[in-house]
């Protein structure tokens, strides 16, 4: 059991610090940003637009409900804001669309991530685990099914997806 002594003081800037990060970002920066929404707003299978989780994203972190920490690149908090976002909306459609609606939007994504294959397996040119893993995402494997055929430990597995969406969250944010 932790006891509060062991408790990490985390800083955070103040809203006013945001606004004016927010303030400050390039046209570059903001196209990037539209453009990880546009991902997570496709990949989530979320309610809104990639506009609208932008959107919420920088009213959550103004009214203080998305703190941002010190230390912590402004563009990469506003990504994993907005990842957060779409996590909590995952599933759920604007209309209440059935599910025909949502395996159809999953389709889309799926035939989209199939465009930059060969970017992406590019990228891990130099992990093929996680080229393998890659492949089998786009081949429509996932959870269970993923961990099994990868022959890594449970562990080994989530730190693999991870550095897979890190890179891939770079990748992202790169200028076309």
């Amino acid at each position: 059991m932790s006891s509060p002594e062991d408790a990490v003081l985390v800083r955070h800037h103040l809203p006013t610090e945001a606004l004016a990060a927010i303030k400050s970002l390039s046209d570059g920066e903001k196209a990037a940003l539209l453009k990880v929404a546009k991902v997570y707003a496709r990949t989530r299978l979320t309610r809104y637009g990639h506009e609208d989780l932008l959107q919420e994203a920088i009213v959550r972190v103004l009214e203080g409900t998305r703190r941002w920490p010190t230390g912590v690149p402004f563009m990469a908090f506003m990504c994993g804001t907005m990842r957060g976002i779409a996590w909590d909306w995952r599933g759920e459609s604007q209309d209440g669309a059935s599910d025909e609606n949502e395996l159809a939007i999953l389709e889309e994504g799926n035939a989209i991530a199939r465009i930059d294959a060969q970017k992406l397996l590019t990228l891990f040119a130099d992990d093929p685990v996680a080229q393998k893993l890659i492949v089998g995402m786009m081949e429509g494997a996932r959870g269970e099914d993923l961990w099994e055929s990868s022959g890594l430990t449970r562990t080994e597995y989530e730190s693999k997806r991870r550095k897979i969406r890190r890179r891939i969250e770079r990748l992202w944010l790169e200028p076309e």
